[in-house]
This record gives structure tokens, sequence and C-alpha cells, in this order.
């Protein structure tokens, strides 16, 4: 192997001095094992901060020493820790991924900010386990100064933006309706699905649940409704539960008085529909307009989510996914809850 000369180490020394420090605390799915066997694209925090050129992977927290193995094969020069407080003790950081359980969210962010000057925390949904979780949270948070990025992921997916985008231009005329189909908990694949309306059309005003459906997350309490809403603008919409035993489902219907926009296969493929006359049939009738598919192999969002935080260290950039966007579905998820206590009762999303 050849050797570095004096001039190429004291580049690579400098490289390595400009880069922004990272950790990840939790090295479960999300944190790590989404990138073991490693894919082409990272699907972990670990890899994608691995993987960034602005970033340097310092060091990652676990609470196994298997974790610590599996960590060796996507980040071998990563320091491996079971003690949190000896690995904010020792390291100096820019931006921390807390990928842990959101039962243990609170108290773990209390030593996170007490005892790091890391700038930015990268943290991952839902953000508590209650709305007067996430509101401690969120006073914490403004108390220590901190920015927090929430990993509401779609918020990064250019497909979505382009849905976004087409919603405000009014491309296909005025958003008249909306229909989501979704498995797995108000809070789990609920928080991404909220948030995603919020995102491209508005936030959810009133809900009213219509039945409840079996999931695999009713073991954790985690309960999937089929309910009606509104949104704050007057749009009205459904969204449809499935059970995840039989498949996953994540879809998006937009429909405008000029057209519709499909969200399909948890956005991997998105359409647009123009509404244009047809050579045999009378009257105007869905054409599709554009597609894009294969969008999740094309781009990673976890690895624009770290490019994004790069910004945010970098310039000042805005987050384009607050703490405050990550306490917004929590607000949606309890008002289904009290729907559904209520016998199916209308409940107003902020509680008015």
């Amino acid at each position: 192997m050849r050797r570095h000369s004096k001039a190429e180490r004291e580049t690579l020394t400098m490289a390595a001095m400009n880069k922004y420090r990272a950790a990840v605390i939790g090295l479960g799915f999300i944190g790590l094992r989404a990138d073991i066997p490693r894919k082409q694209l990272p699907q972990s925090h670990t890899l994608a901060y691995r993987m960034n050129p602005d970033m340097e992977l310092a060091a990652a927290v676990g609470v196994r020493q298997e974790q610590g193995d599996q960590l060796a094969l996507v980040a071998p020069e990563t320091k491996y820790y079971m003690d949190l407080g000896a690995m904010l003790d020792e390291q100096r950081l820019d931006v921390i991924s807390i990928c842990t359980p959101e039962h243990v969210r609170f108290e773990l962010l209390r030593t996170v900010m007490s005892r790091s000057a890391a700038s930015v925390l990268f943290l991952e949904k839902p953000v508590a386990t209650s709305l007067q979780e996430a509101e401690e949270i969120a006073a914490l948070v403004k108390r220590h100064r901190r920015t927090v990025v929430v990993n509401l992921s779609r918020r990064w997916s250019e497909g979505v933006r382009q849905i976004r985008q087409a919603v405000r231009s009014e491309e296909l005329g005025k958003l008249t309706n909306i229909h989501l189909r979704y498995t797995r908990g108000v809070h789990n694949i609920g928080s991404h699905l909220f948030d995603l309306v919020r995102y491209v059309a508005g936030e959810i005003d009133r809900v009213q649940v219509l039945r409840q459906v079996p999931t695999n997350m009713d073991k954790k309490g985690d309960w999937t409704f089929s309910f009606q809403f509104t949104l704050t603008n007057g749009v009205p919409g459904y969204a449809e539960a499935f059970d995840d035993r039989n498949y996953l489902m994540f879809e998006m219907d937009l429909f405008f008085d000029k057209g519709k926009i499909e969200l399909l296969r948890t956005g991997d493929e998105i359409r647009f529909y123009a509404a244009a006359g047809h050579a045999s049939i009378q009257g105007y009738h869905l054409t599709l307009k554009r597609e894009e598919k294969n969008l999740l192999a094309r781009t990673s969002n976890i690895q624009k989510a770290v490019e994004h935080i790069v910004d945010i260290l970098r310039s000042g950039a805005e987050p384009v996914s607050t703490l405050e966007d990550g306490i917004y579905p929590l607000y949606v998820a309890d008002a289904l809850i009290r729907s559904h206590r209520n016998d199916g009762s209308i409940q107003s999303v902020r509680g008015k």
C-alpha cells in the first residue's frame, strides 16, 4: 500500500478538522440496522453520516456489544460506547442523532443537552409518548437554545416537494378532496401521514373516527383508525386503515377540480393527472400528465436530511422539519383517540 506524503497527510488532517462531528444514540433499525447488509443508498443515520463528506461520525452509543460489532461493519473508525455519559464527556460534537424508543426520550434529551454543546439534535419520531411530554421537551429545547430537526422523512423527498408545489401553484386547479390509505398506528406510520398532509395541503382541523382496524401495533398500544377529517381550509378527507399483517400501505390521492395526484408505494411512485376531453367518451376524464417512478431507489431521504443538517451548521439555514412539526402529529393522534373513546364524535385537533 502506498504511503501518503507529508503534504498529503497534512491535507487529510485539515479535511478531518474541518468536518462536523456527529454521534448516533440508539443503534436499532433506523440508527444502524437498516444498512446491515449495506444498501446502495444509506437508510440509517449511521451510514448517512459516514457517507457525507462534510461529516465525521465520531461516536455511537448502544446497549449491547453485538451492536458495537455491527457498527464496525458499517463505520469501523467510529468509537462505540455503551455508557452515554462517557461518550458525552469525551466527545466534542456538533450534531447528535437520537434514535432511541420514545419512552426514554425526555430524560435522554435532558442528559444530552446538559452535558453536550452539540448545537443540532436530529430526532426520530414520534417525538414523545404524550402531548404533555412533547410540550416539556419543547420547553427544554427552548431553555437550552438548541436546534432540533425531526426525521419526518417525506419532507426531504423530491417527489413530495413536487406535490407541494403543484398544490400551492394550483397547477391542477383547487384542491377539493383527500384520500389516504395507511397501516401501523396513529403514532407510528400515522406521524408521517399527518405530517405529509400538513406539509403539502394544510393542517388537519377536525377528525371523526369511523372504526378501529387491528394491526401489529396493537400490542404496543398504538391504535389504527379509519377516519374522516377536515383541513383548516375546509377541504374534506378520508383516511382508510389496513392491517399490516397482510401488507404495508402508505398512499395518498389528492383530488383537484382540474386533475388528480397519486402518491403510491410509500412514495416510490407519483402520478399527475389532468382533466381532458376523451375521443370516444363524452365529458372530461383524467389523463396521465406525468409520472415519477423508482424514487426511493434514486435518492435517500436520510442522506438528504444529513445534507440539510450540514447547511444548518454551515450557514444557519432554517430547518425543513422542526420540533413543532414533529409535535403536530401527536395533536392529530390525540384527537383521534378522543374521538374513538367518545363513540366516534367529532374532535378538534388543537383541542379548541
